[in-house]
């Protein structure tokens, strides 16, 4: 067999592990720890466990995206099934964040003429900080970043700790802008309407039944709108 053979044979051969196929990074990496597993050497065979652990991890983070990803895209092919408008988030904050436009209240509110371009766009602006403050998405974050993937443990430890001084931060922001609405606000209700309907995109006929009280809901969420358009500098 002439050389060339040799190495398109080579080339074409993958390796598979717990049903992931390795790419060549990973792959140069299994057999250099395979080769330290079977050294004499006590300190070499450790750094061969230490890079498989590396690699487990490596490939556990993978699988967990790849299970978000086929999450996102069942739930946006089953709404747009439904004739909802639906948007997938590309911002590294909220990737793969879906928002049903069709219900979203603050959207619809706008639509309507009931919000001010500036107090849409300050909706936009505390939905963002909202949105970064969940736990849910900050745990994907966390797992598709590298530093959380199991690259190396001081990276890891780093990693978790500036996530963690990053919630604390977002959420610090968060109390100070609702402690600004509570000021504003004379009947209690401005900051539930601002994190069901900026926040959470929700309409308000979601969260609260009868006219009367949906009304008194809406303008404590124009309330709350002014005091964040403010906040953020829009006025």
């Amino acid at each position: 067999m002439s050389k060339r053979k040799q190495k398109s044979k080579h080339l074409a051969t993958t390796v598979e592990i717990n049903g992931a196929c390795l790419n060549g990074g990973q792959e140069r990496l299994w057999r250099a720890a395979l080769d330290d597993l079977a050294s004499l050497d006590f300190a070499t065979r450790r750094r061969g466990h230490a890079a498989l652990r590396r690699l487990e991890d490596e490939l556990s983070a993978a699988r967990a995206d790849s299970d978000i990803l086929a999450g996102v895209e069942e739930t946006v092919a089953l709404e747009r099934a439904r004739g909802e408008q639906v948007e997938v988030s590309s911002v590294p904050q909220t990737k793969g964040r879906v928002r049903i436009r069709s219900r979203d209240g603050l959207e619809s509110l706008e639509r309507a003429g009931v919000l001010s371009p500036v107090q849409y766009k300050a909706g936009l602006f505390y939905r963002g900080l909202y949105e970064a403050t969940d736990p849910e998405r900050d745990l994907r974050s966390q797992m598709s970043s590298p530093a959380m993937s199991g690259v190396g443990a001081p990276a890891g430890a780093a990693g978790a700790e500036a996530w963690a001084e990053r919630r604390v931060r977002l959420g610090l922001a968060i109390a100070s802008l609702e402690d600004k609405v509570r000021v504003a606000d004379r009947n209690g209700r401005a900051v539930r309407a601002l994190r069901e309907v900026a926040g959470h995109a929700r309409c308000i006929s979601h969260f609260v039944a009868g006219g009367g009280s949906q009304s008194t809901y809406r303008r404590a969420l124009l309330v709350a709108l002014d005091v964040c358009a403010g906040h953020f500098g829009l006025i």
